[in-house]
């Protein structure tokens, strides 16, 4: 028998004539003896603004492949490592810096005072040498071998000297603040006159080495080297511990501020990246959630049911499937339960009321009229079956799958699966009168976890059935022109929509009351 059908337009998108071009055919059904409303409902989508956003969050993020997995790092983690690792490079570098400075200060400091030192020594050495080579007139050898250390002392001594004189300033130097030439100052013509003696010992005139050694006036002209080298050594002696002690100060301070600004910076940081692995690991808790929830709408749809049943078959995950199946009957019984117990015991909720008013009494009255009609439908005893089958399908759920010798038993935590255990022998006990709604809510999310995976290439196969689909069918143009593609009664019916529509009506949506 035909049915009847009631149009109503709408201002919303026409669904017969969408501009993917498929057109949507209204189809039969029988119930016994009764008349049902049948419509068309739109294809629940498989994504949801939250979890595209969160995808959309993820798929920014830059992804490392290491031996020990993939690592992920969104901008803010990223903002947040190259940041620290900028600080890190930076202070490292003054570090080095600052290090490298001291080593360059302590050297120059350690050269001058080793030129200071030499200086003093050569010059000692000058004098001893000469003045054995004059008195060793008994033995020719020692004689001329202590000219040779003069001459190598001498060499040094100078050259010591001529290094000072670079590094200090002009007025320091002697012949140049008495403004006079080097070989007219004192310690110059004392050098002298010890060449004059040992140039008498190679002679082997001894007695007039000693001599010129013993004269007043050499004695004299020993007295220049305090007053002209040795304020040269003592200036650049000071210059250097000058310096030195300025640089310690500096690099000291220096390591200070950085110290405290790496105490600063770091744990800030540290702090910074944690908070954002932390939004990260809420946001990957939402984005389960969500997938939890489109796996368990999966479950609830009973076409999709079937076919994510067969599917999980192939997948060999005919368990996990069984389980979160069976706990979905489980909640389902929980509001059955739930829906009982208002029924029978809300109205003794609403005859606790204190207030005392015509209006009030007679509302009462009329509610307890209602709640009495529909306790007629439930007893005590229809409560205490339902929560026997709960206990029963609980009790199903843990001997079989929960349970580790169970015959289909799955990889869970064996601490929930104790604590589901403690719930149905407290129950079975009669220390309980009902299961909780959430006994097994932490295996569920478990189970969906795990089913995750699965439950995307499921996704991903109805996705493109649903596009094949779109390519095979015919677009409206088409069925237009060739309306004989059709059956009769859904062609005049088609016909209709389409005078509908060029008659200005924008979209119609279609009941059809079948028997």
């Amino acid at each position: 028998m035909t049915s009847p059908t009631t149009l109503t337009s709408q201002t919303s998108q026409d669904p017969f004539f969408e501009s993917s071009g498929s057109p949507t055919l209204p189809k039969k059904n029988s119930m016994s003896g009764k008349r049902s409303v049948v419509s068309k409902s739109n294809p629940s989508s498989t994504k949801t603004p939250l979890s595209s956003s969160i995808t959309k969050f993820y798929n920014r993020a830059c992804k490392i492949h290491t031996c020990c997995g993939i690592m992920e790092f969104n901008c803010l983690k990223l903002t947040s490592m190259l940041a620290l690792a900028v600080s890190l490079t930076a202070f490292t570098f003054l570090i080095v810096i600052i290090a490298l400075n001291y080593s360059v200060v302590t050297d120059i400091s350690s050269r001058i005072g080793v030129l200071q030192t030499d200086a003093t020594y050569y010059r000692e050495m000058m004098k001893m040498a000469s003045r054995i080579a004059a008195d060793s007139e008994y033995n020719r050898t020692i004689a001329l071998e202590y000219v040779d250390i003069y001459q190598n002392c001498f060499d040094n001594y100078y050259k010591s000297i001529n290094s000072l004189y670079i590094v200090v300033p002009s007025e320091v130097i002697p012949y140049i603040r008495m403004n006079i030439s080097r070989e007219e100052t004192m310690s110059r013509r004392a050098v002298k006159s010890e060449l004059a003696a040992l140039e008498l010992v190679k002679t082997f005139n001894y007695s007039g080495a000693k001599f010129i050694l013993d004269s007043d006036n050499y004695n004299y002209l020993l007295t220049g080297y305090s007053s002209e080298v040795q304020p040269v050594l003592d200036y650049a002696q000071a210059v250097s511990d000058g310096y030195a002690n300025a640089d310690l100060a500096v690099t000291t301070t220096s390591l200070v501020v950085i110290a405290v600004s790496m105490a600063i910076v770091i744990p800030i940081m540290i702090v910074f990246v944690c908070l954002s692995v932390t939004k990260d690991t809420s946001k990957e808790k939402q984005l389960r959630q969500v997938r939890k929830y489109l796996l368990i709408d999966t479950i609830n749809d009973s076409v999709l049911c079937e076919k994510f049943k067969e599917f999980c078959k192939l997948e060999r995950s005919e368990e996990n499937f069984a389980v979160l199946e069976k706990i979905n009957d489980y909640k389902k019984l929980c509001q059955r339960s739930f829906d009982i117990q208002v029924v029978l015991y809300d109205n003794d909720e609403l005859s606790g009321s204190d207030m005392v008013s015509d209006t009030t009494t007679s509302s009462n009255e009329t509610t307890d009229s209602k709640k009495k009609k529909n306790k007629k439908g439930f007893t005590e005893k229809d409560l205490f079956e339902i929560e026997k089958k709960k206990f029963e399908l609980a009790f199903e759920v843990f001997t079989d799958y929960l349970d580790v010798r169970g015959d289909h038993s799955i990889n869970i935590n064996k601490n929930l699966a104790d604590k589901v255990k403690q719930f149905l022998d407290f129950f079975a006990k009669g220390e309980n009168e009902s299961l909780p709604e959430s006994l097994f809510d932490a295996i569920e999310t478990d189970v969906s976890i795990l089913m995750m995976d699965t439950h995307h290439r499921f996704k991903a196969m109805i996705e493109i059935q649903i596009k094949e689909k779109k390519k095979v069918c015919p677009s409206p143009s088409f069925l237009y022109q060739n309306p004989s593609v059709l059956d009769i009664p859904t062609r005049e019916l088609f016909i209709f929509c389409m005078w509908m529509r060029l008659l200005g009506v924008k979209a119609i949506k279609i009941f059809v009351y079948i028997e």
